[in-house]
């Protein structure tokens, strides 16, 4: 089975701000960031569920000049809130990885 895991490169999320969080899948190829983008459209309402933000709220970018796709969405809580658990927002990317391709 072909998953996100094995097939970016490299995929982190990080704070766009402290109303946003970002992922960036950067992957081997255009067609292996095309898949990525394909599977993250896909999933919309696993992700807006996870991430507690409406399908609508999820933004998709697929950069293939750079191998990349990204994805941005509201970031609830917010940075700092006393009920954040990931203040950098860098371990969220997590949850994607077994997303199937």
């Amino acid at each position: 089975m072909k998953t996100i895991d094995n097939t970016v490169k490299y995929l982190r999320s990080k704070n766009a701000g402290p109303f946003w969080i970002t992922f960036d899948a950067f992957c081997y190829s255009k067609e292996d960031a095309k898949l990525v983008y394909d599977a993250f459209e896909r999933e919309r309402a696993f992700i807006a569920d996870t991430f507690n933000v409406t399908s609508d709220e999820i933004e998709l970018f697929y950069l293939p000049a750079i191998n990349v796709t990204k994805m941005s969405f509201p970031r609830r809580p917010i940075q700092g809130n006393r009920f954040e658990r990931d203040m950098h927002g860098g371990q969220q990317y997590v949850t994607l990885l077994d997303i199937e391709v």
